[in-house]
């Protein structure tokens, strides 16, 4: 192997690199490496030394192969949604690749219900694609789905739209192909028959797809994705509840999923709750759920959801202790129905009191809204932590948690932090916590080229607030220990979560061992999983 310095021997390397991709999918300019090697809390010190575009999966492989031939670390990068370091360098010279240009999808395949899509297309292009098909996948994306891509999900696992009933992301997947470090592409499942193949079925032998999937882009580059698919529901209803006490809005959520009657089903603390009402006006809420009165059956039921969401404005949330929402998908009319009621009940039993279900309405009549909430409604940083626990642990670590901010009460207030969280269900079995933290410090590009230019224009920017931003890396850091100690797991693991810690001696060896076949000098995302 050549052991050779990216920032002395660009023209080594360079040239061959066009001949890959092309000269235009070469990037060298500081501004996008600074761009592209910053997440939406991290800022690198370390700034890649070049980023690259391919736009097939067959460049993506030679690319890998070409740098690491040189002794160079390179890492994936899709959407950049990732606020846990998962693509920023810690290696001076590494290279990124930007793999948004991966972007086609590929095969639906109404008869084998499974779609074949590039790793670079975003949740939002796929969702609307699918949709004119009658058809969707089981999970089908996060907030920030208009952004996020299909790879990036992958790799680092999500939740949210379908993830009570259906689970995460990687729970939707039937096969991959992942280019690794020598240059090969590895197929998994059923399309790796050597004869016929087809990417229909996934756990042929050992779980191969498995591997990929949550491994934040430390094993190989997910290239190719193929997905279940489900038809697209005939009916939706909403409900929301009031509850008085966090305990019992979580104690209903249980009952709730446990019994598999909603897609969704997540709620908000008061100070998350009232936050999120400031970011949009009502016009601009009435014109998103315009798309939803279109997809109705009755046009004059849809018309019906508008005007009731225009009767409540803004003030629908006012004095709502902890909010639960919900979303209910099915065949027929009955089949929803049936399960409101019963929600309805489970909710009564915990003292919820039924109010105004525009939110979960208008989360779904624009499920892939501008990511606006990059920062806070005035401006403010924002981030998030999160954990993942089965319903029984939540009690406890809410006491815990409750205890550290008390504890730690001056440097939240020196600092000027604000605090809240959200949480949803996810399967039968866990449950997402999810702090989410609020401060004044300066922007980055991410916040500047990823949030609609009419919306930043109207928010106060902010100087550079090292002290709050190290005191939130000291909360973030504090977090994960109360978490780890709790047994809890979490997505997105990047280069923060306690992953490596938490591993039993076995479990860490034999990753440690398929990184060393897979990637034996450790140059496909260092540091990612705790990987070094």
């Amino acid at each position: 192997m050549k052991k050779i310095n990216l920032d002395h021997n660009k023209k080594l390397l360079i040239p061959e690199l066009i001949k890959i991709v092309g000269i235009d999918n070469v990037i060298q300019d500081e501004n996008e490496l600074d761009f592209f090697s910053s997440d939406i809390f991290y800022e690198s010190s370390i700034k890649a030394s070049l980023v690259i575009s391919p736009k097939s999966s067959e460049q993506t492989a030679s690319s890998i192969n070409l740098i690491t031939s040189y002794g160079i670390p390179v890492i994936p990068r899709g959407g950049g949604m990732s606020y846990t370091g998962g693509y920023t360098p810690m290696i001076d010279g590494s290279v990124i690749i930007d793999l948004r240009k991966l972007n086609n999808i590929i095969n639906i395949n109404k008869e084998d219900m499974y779609v074949t899509v590039e790793c670079g297309v975003t949740w939002k292009t796929l969702y609307e694609e699918l949709k004119k098909h009658g058809l969707r996948t089981p999970y089908f994306g996060p907030f920030s789905g208009i952004h996020a891509t299909v790879g990036g999900a992958l790799s680092q696992n999500s939740v949210f739209y379908g993830s009570s009933l259906y689970g995460t992301a990687a729970e939707s997947v039937l096969s991959l192909d992942v280019a690794l470090q020598d240059g090969t592409i590895l197929k998994t499942g059923s399309n790796s028959n050597k004869i016929n193949p087809s990417p229909f079925f996934r756990t042929y032998g050992p779980d191969l797809t498995g591997l990929f999937l949550g491994d934040t882009g430390a094993l190989g580059f997910k290239v190719k994705a193929t997905l279940k698919l489900i038809p697209f529901p005939k009916e939706q209803r909403f409900s929301s509840f009031d509850f008085s006490s966090d305990l019992e809005m979580f104690e209903t959520m249980g009952e709730i999923t446990r019994k598999q009657l909603a897609q969704e089903c997540y709620g908000f603390d008061p100070f998350l709750m009232g936050l999120r009402m400031q970011f949009e006006g009502l016009k601009k809420d009435l014109k998103s759920l315009s798309a939803l009165t279109k997809s109705q059956k009755n046009i004059f039921s849809g018309v019906k959801e508008v005007i009731k969401v225009a009767s409540a404005g803004r003030s629908f949330m006012e004095g709502v202790g902890y909010a639960m929402h919900i979303t209910v998908e099915g065949k027929n009319d009955k089949e929803v129905s049936s399960s409101i009621e019963q929600i309805k009940s489970i909710a009564e039993k915990n003292n919820g009191k039924e109010i105004a279900n525009s939110l979960p309405k208008l989360v779904r009549a624009n499920p892939f809204l501008p990511t606006n909430r990059l920062l806070g409604p005035k401006g403010e940083r924002w981030v998030p932590i999160h954990v993942i626990l089965p319903h029984s642990k939540v009690k406890g670590i809410l006491k815990e948690i409750d205890s550290y901010f008390n504890a730690n009460k001056d440097i939240i207030e020196k600092n000027k932090i604000k605090w809240g969280y959200l949480t949803s269900t996810i399967g039968t079995s866990a449950i997402l916590l999810e702090p989410t933290f609020f401060w004044e410090d300066s922007h980055y590009q991410i916040h500047k080229r990823y949030i609609e230019k009419s919306h930043y224009n109207k928010l106060n920017t902010f100087p550079e607030n090292l002290a709050a931003r190290n005191a939130m890396k000291k909360i973030r850091e504090d977090m994960s220990s109360i978490f780890m100690n709790n047994g809890g797991t979490h997505l997105q693991v990047g280069k923060m979560y306690k992953y490596k810690e938490n591993r039993q001696e076995t479990a860490w060896n034999l990753l440690v061992s398929i990184k060393k076949i897979l990637d034996p000098n450790n140059l496909i995302n260092p540091g990612s999983l705790g990987l070094k």
